[in-house]
């Protein structure tokens, strides 16, 4: 009986060895038509020190010019003309140029209007609020206004295929959204223990989420990312030990000549137990 339960014990100690990773799949808990409910609407709203561009449309180009920042000499060939995107051609152009900071009080300064306070507004209450003060001051008949984002970024950092900054292009970007940008985590990225950095006044928040647990991820604060996040991804304690010296040992010829070593006698073992175990019978 000792000796069965020794072998038992033996080849389930092999077996735990040889099980595939729980932490790999991500939102392993997510079931089919289960509803998740997330904590905002994730939509970017302007604050002190982001950038932006407005380009105001009209069919009256003199009214364009009024309100839209010249881009400079477009060059030769092709056409010209006013508030066609970056000056290509014979000609002037807005584009590129017409990009705004926010400044301290959460205002930009807009040609003709003056000093407008964008703070906490999001693109489209942007290019409402241009359009009211337009109207309003009779400066315009028929102004189409254009917000779009400019210089506003996260970061992605950690074990990631592709590290670095990555642009905020649109109102809305999860935190997978993110990743994906990044190219998703690498093999030995902690999907358990993503860390967020948010600037939320004049502290640094960090927040906690497990990508493993699709109800961590749409419950989270962070699970919209904002401008200036930093998304860390933490590596996993393999990749740990290996960035120490004696992790590193397992790159040594000798560290691979020791585990032959030590797989082959636990071979040997096994074999022995088993030949007993069929001798007592």
């Amino acid at each position: 009986m000792k000796k069965t339960l020794v072998l038992i014990v033996i080849v389930a100690g092999l077996l735990t060895a040889c099980r595939t990773p729980r932490d790999i799949a991500y939102m392993q808990d997510a079931k089919p038509n289960t509803v998740f409910t997330t904590p905002d609407d994730g939509i970017i709203r302007f604050q002190p020190g982001d950038r932006l561009n407005i380009r105001l449309h009209s069919k009256d180009e003199e009214q364009m010019r009024l309100f839209n920042i010249w881009g400079g000499w477009g060059g030769y060939g092709g056409w010209g003309g006013y508030g066609y995107g970056d000056g290509y051609g014979d000609g002037y152009g807005y584009g590129n140029q017409s990009a705004y900071t926010v400044d301290e009080n959460g205002e930009i300064d807009f040609p003709v209007l003056g000093h407008v306070n964008i703070a906490g507004q999001t693109r489209l209450e942007v290019e409402q609020t241009i359009k009211n003060l337009i109207l309003e001051r009779n400066l315009c008949t028929d102004p189409t206004i254009t917000v779009s984002f400019t210089n506003m970024n996260f970061a992605v950092m950690g074990s990631v295929a592709v590290p670095g900054l990555k642009p905020i292009t649109k109102d809305r970007t999860t935190i997978m959204e993110a990743l994906s940008m990044a190219r998703d985590l690498d093999i030995n990225g902690k999907r358990t223990n993503v860390m967020v950095m948010r600037q939320e006044g004049d502290t640094r928040v960090p927040y906690l989420v497990d990508l493993t647990r699709a109800d961590d991820i749409y419950n989270s604060p962070v699970y919209y990312v904002k401008q200036n996040d930093i998304i860390y991804v933490e590596p996993n304690d393999k990749v740990k030990r290996n960035s120490t010296v004696n992790g590193s040992v397992g790159y040594q010829p000798g560290f691979w000549i020791s585990l032959v070593s030590s797989t082959a006698a636990m071979i040997t073992s096994v074999a022995a137990v088993i030949y007993l175990i069929k001798r007592g019978n």
